[in-house]
């Protein structure tokens, strides 16, 4: 039954991870340099200078962003196995809680020893948290339907 609310839970955790690559997660500022840190690259905005992040940087970001983004589309289909998708969610939300250190503490420290800048988040850092979120929503209604089929088991 694909029309059960936690669908709709893990199709918005989707979308948000989905939204991620678009937005901006922080911005660098400093007397010298300006950085952007999207999921998919560090975009040095200062003019003329020698800064530069490569792919591998935030290759981590990347991959554990499109992981949550795939393992979650892919529990929707699998509400017919209840277990497995409570696996899955939660071990999807283990990877949203990696972002968020990621995002929250990694990579902020990376740049700050790198150019003394002061860090200002945009509003793609709070995405993994909403995403987070959705997932434990979607895993408390998957495991309230899980309750509800094995009480039903046991009357018969």
């Amino acid at each position: 039954m694909i029309q059960r609310i936690q669908t709709l839970f893990l199709s918005l955790a989707a979308i948000m991870g989905t939204f991620m690559f678009f937005v901006p997660l922080a911005s660098f500022i400093s007397d010298f340099y300006y950085l952007k840190l999207y999921i998919y690259a560090f975009q040095n905005q200062t003019p003329g200078s020698e800064l530069q992040f490569g792919i591998i940087t935030v290759l981590p970001l990347i991959l554990i962003n499109a992981a949550v983004v795939i393992i979650t589309v892919y529990a929707i289909f699998k509400y017919k196995k209840r277990i497995l998708q409570i696996k899955l969610v939660r071990f999807t939300m283990l990877l949203s809680m990696l972002l968020i250190v990621g995002v929250f503490v990694l990579y902020p420290n990376v740049v700050i020893n790198q150019t003394d800048a002061v860090t200002e988040f945009e509003i793609g850092a709070y995405v993994p948290i909403v995403n987070l979120l959705f997932l434990l929503l979607a895993n408390r209604f998957i495991v309230k339907d899980e309750r509800l089929i094995r009480s039903m088991d046991r009357l018969r």
